[in-house]
């Protein structure tokens, strides 16, 4: 682990342009050596390593480790449109199940502890307040996609770490998140339908991310459920946001998701029981306005752009 008199552990994470990887980055900086894996253009590193592949090609993973030699990994990188995958089923086993292997081969080869990056979606959405244990019945492809993750990865790499989520953050080039699409249609003082039978307990991205570095540095495995302290519905969602950052929150509707014209079937209530997590932790998840807050104070204190920073690509692509 020690290079140079660095005695922080190298970590990797992939899909670091992503909405959870570049707050990764960001949030794993000072505390470990960072290398940011992106696809198709490396970054444009500041304070960190930047590399570029794509990791579904033959070998691509194995090289990547060798490069880099982690001592943590943690796997973003994922293809995490609903909707997409629904319309492309073959593709999200591509790259959700059968990349997600690849790296935990490759890792557990190395030594390296590993986080796979999971859902709330490998759950029907029937019951709601999901223990880990509890029985798993994924609606649509990136649900059932993601659930072939966690068996791949698991066999894999029976140490690793396997982390169901639900998060929000600020928007990374060609995917904005409800958060982000909520704010954009507040500010410019548009209605926007907020579901209200969809209920799920999100967590704010950057603190996502220190709960996970708390979690690899731990030695956690197995499946856990890292989510926000409050279960609500999208639209409370919305309306919260609205009240957070000073917009009208009338302008939130209140809809069915049945009337949202989606692609892909969802879940109606998938929150998360986070109590094996808490307990691995020794420290309850931050509630829904411990999580806005934070949200607008990264918008006051810049961090909001340090994400687009982390997000620049070098120039000339790969």
């Amino acid at each position: 682990m020690t290079e140079g008199g660095d005695r922080r552990p190298r970590l990797l994470i992939t899909g670091a342009s992503g909405l959870l990887g570049a707050n990764m980055v960001l949030t794993a900086i000072g505390r470990c050596r960072v290398t940011a894996h992106a696809y198709p253009a490396a970054l444009r590193a500041m304070g960190f390593d930047s590399l570029a592949s794509d990791l579904t090609l033959p070998g691509a993973v194995e090289r990547l480790m060798d490069d880099v030699r982690p001592d943590w990994v943690v796997h973003c990188a994922a293809q995490a449109d609903v909707d997409v995958c629904e319309r492309d089923p073959g593709m999200a086993i591509r790259l959700n199940r059968d990349m997600a292997a690849n790296v935990a081969r490759e890792a557990a080869a190395r030594g390296a502890r590993l986080i796979h990056i999971s859902t709330d979606a490998v759950f029907d959405g029937e019951a709601g307040a999901y223990r880990e244990a509890d029985s798993t019945g994924p609606v649509n492809a990136y649900g059932r996609s993601k659930l072939q993750a966690e068996q791949a990865v698991l066999q894999a790499h029976p140490q690793a770490l396997i982390v169901r989520t639900n998060f929000f953050t600020w928007p990374a080039p060609g995917r904005s998140g409800l958060a982000a699409w909520f704010l954009g249609r507040l500010e410019a003082g548009q209605e926007c339908p907020g579901f209200t039978d969809a209920r799920f307990n999100p967590l704010l991205a950057s603190l996502l991310a220190a709960i996970l570095l708390d979690l690899v540095a731990g030695k956690s495995a197995g499946v856990l459920h890292v989510a926000g302290g409050s279960c609500i519905s999208k639209h409370e969602f919305g309306v919260r946001l609205a009240e957070t950052f000073g917009f009208d929150p009338r302008l939130v509707r209140a809809v069915s998701s049945d009337a949202g014209g989606l692609t892909a079937t969802r879940g109606k209530n998938l929150c998360l029981n986070t109590a094996k997590a808490e307990q691995a932790l020794g420290r309850r998840m931050p509630n829904l306005k411990e999580s806005l807050d934070l949200f607008r104070l990264e918008k006051e204190n810049g961090f909001s752009e340090g994400l687009m920073a982390v997000r620049q690509e070098l120039p000339g692509g790969l």
